[in-house]
């Protein structure tokens, strides 16, 4: 009687427990796992529940009763867990319509088999009993007994080996949280193994009574280690959703170079069916597939004639390796370079114009202006030298990018300063110029030589000061700050407010190509370029720019 006293007691205990923290999971509303694990919390309570009532129960029949419907909560136990794994852990991929109604197949039957009760006899074939019939359990189980053992093992392994796999990778935050839900499983369920292979000899299962420990363990997981609120169910779609949607052809190759996974961008580009593609071989599917890198860039472009045409793709190969370092496999990235090949050819053309077509027309301008009344030729002479200037930034600028698509060299701050002052001290001989440069060698990329030319010319040239001066400073700090300064009458506003709006219109335009070259060489650099005033007059101009490793040569 003591006996079955304690286990009343532990029995209440676990279904306050279990009731706390399915009324916490249920609080959580929406997020990932919340309703399965009320799902799993409310099974085992019911389990208890029914044991209880079967304990208390008078007679054989009614205790009886209570054993068979004990049954829903079983089965609810592993289908809440296997849910709740899969939202948890961010596959819910597998929780449609199909997966879960395969999943509900089992604890369907087995309702249905409780409600029968002892008639059908597929749960329980024989019942023992304790001579003074306090007790009644089941001594033989039927098919069904085993199938539904078979099914609750089989889901918690698989929900387990998920949340292993999420201890066991680099998200640590989550760790705790893994151990303690397995760790909660574990228990009843390594107490209901132990009795179903008789290595725990009592009257009843002991499974319930092991839920008050589990309860213990929910509560600690959702109080005190965030459960449901934070949680890493995101990452795995995330990492989807980024495989999927980006622009670039993916497509995922085992260590055959079979096609063992593609994203929609790539089946677009190699005009093919996802079914078709899936499982084939590379070679045979993925034009010039035998000249690819096993890692690195393809040399030449890839043209594949698609449904809008022939198109020019960049080819990338990227050896998928284990955390060992082992090749698996690799990945092969597709990206369209189409627009940019045109945009190159369109950038030739149009720096082979401001080479030769302009340079032709003003020499030819400047030629006929000999003829023209001194006031009206000097005026002429002054417009023609203007679009020369400007043909010249523009090649200027058309070269600034053509170089920046290149791989860059980088020489010492230094050396770059004194070329770029040497060429325009001597187109302005009026100009006092004065260079300070930091006393340790610091490299930075060659690319801001014209970023550096036109902010030192354009201080120079508009400097209508009685005694022009120019100052260049360098400094050295976690990045190269460059400032040069002078006295001049400074920029006008129109020019930086189309600076800072980054764009041009009729109405609303800078007088040339200079500034725009040192703001857009500065972002190609990674720097940054702000205009501001000098202390008494002119303008300085402050460019940042991160600090290079020197070169091999």
């Amino acid at each position: 009687m003591s006996n079955t006293i304690f286990l009343l007691s532990v029995l209440h205990i676990s279904v306050v427990l279990g009731s706390a923290s399915a009324i916490l999971a249920w609080r959580e509303g929406q997020s990932p796992g919340a309703r399965p694990l009320v799902l799993l919390l409310a099974g085992q309570v019911f389990w208890s529940l029914m044991l209880i009532f079967r304990l208390r129960a008078p007679g054989v029949e009614a205790k009886l009763f209570w054993m068979y419907l004990m049954w829903i909560g079983v089965v609810a136990i592993p289908l809440g867990w296997m849910l709740f794994a899969l939202s948890y852990t961010g596959h819910d991929r597998f929780l449609n319509w199909r997966y879960v109604s395969a999943l509900t197949v089992v604890p369907a039957v087995t309702v249905i088999l409780a409600i029968l009760g002892p008639t059908q006899g597929l749960l329980q074939i024989s019942i023992a009993q304790t001579p003074d019939l306090s007790v009644a359990q089941n001594d033989s189980g039927g098919i069904w007994y085993w199938i539904v053992a078979a099914y609750t093992y089989l889901l918690g392994g698989v929900g387990s080996a998920l949340l292993v796999r999420l201890a066991l990778s680099q998200m640590a935050a989550f760790r705790k949280q893994a151990y303690t839900l397995i760790g909660a499983l574990i228990i009843p369920w390594g107490i209901n193994l132990c009795y179903l292979t008789n290595l725990l000899s009592t009257p009843i299962d002991p499974t319930p009574v092991a839920f008050s420990v589990s309860g213990v363990i929910y509560l600690t997981a959702i109080r005190r280690y965030s459960l449901l609120r934070t949680n890493p169910a995101p990452n795995t779609t995330a990492r989807r959703l980024v495989f999927d949607s980006t622009q670039e052809g993916i497509l995922v190759l085992d260590l055959n170079d079979n096609v063992i996974n593609v994203n929609g961008p790539a089946l677009e580009m190699l005009n093919v069916q996802r079914d078709e593609l899936l499982g084939s071989s590379a070679p045979e599917t993925i034009p010039k597939y035998e000249a690819f890198p096993d890692s690195g860039v393809f040399e030449d472009f890839l043209t594949i004639q698609t449904h809008s045409g022939k198109r020019d793709f960049k080819i990338k190969t990227v050896e998928i390796t284990t955390q060992r370092g082992q090749v698996i496999g690799s990945m092969v990235t597709l990206q369209d370079v189409t627009e940019f090949l045109r945009q190159e050819q369109r950038l030739q053309v149009l720096n082979r114009v401001l080479r030769h077509n302009i340079k032709t027309e003003t020499n030819l301008i400047l030629g006929y202006s000999e003829d023209l009344p001194t006031e009206a030729a000097e005026r002429v002479k002054q417009s023609a030298l203007q679009i020369d200037e400007l043909g010249q930034k523009g090649r200027e600028a058309i070269r600034l990018f053509s170089r920046a698509r290149e791989e860059s060299d980088v020489r010492s701050i230094e050396m770059i300063l004194k070329e770029r002052l040497r060429e325009v001290r001597s187109r302005f001989s009026d100009v006092t110029f004065e260079l300070q440069c930091p006393d340790q060698d610091v490299p930075v990329d060659v690319l801001v030589s014209p970023v550096l030319s036109n902010a030192i010319e354009n201080a120079a040239e508009h400097n209508t000061s009685d005694s022009p001066h120019v100052e260049i400073v360098a400094s050295v700090g976690e990045q190269v700050q460059i400032e040069i300064r002078d006295n001049g009458p400074g920029i006008p506003e129109h020019e930086l407010s189309v600076l800072s709006e980054g764009t041009e219109s009729v109405l609303h335009h800078g007088s040339g190509l200079g500034l725009w070259i040192i703001k857009w060489g500065t972002d190609l650099l990674g720097g940054r370029v702000q205009f501001g005033e000098n202390e008494v007059t002119g303008t300085v101009v402050s460019i940042s720019l991160p600090r290079k490793e020197p070169s091999a040569n």
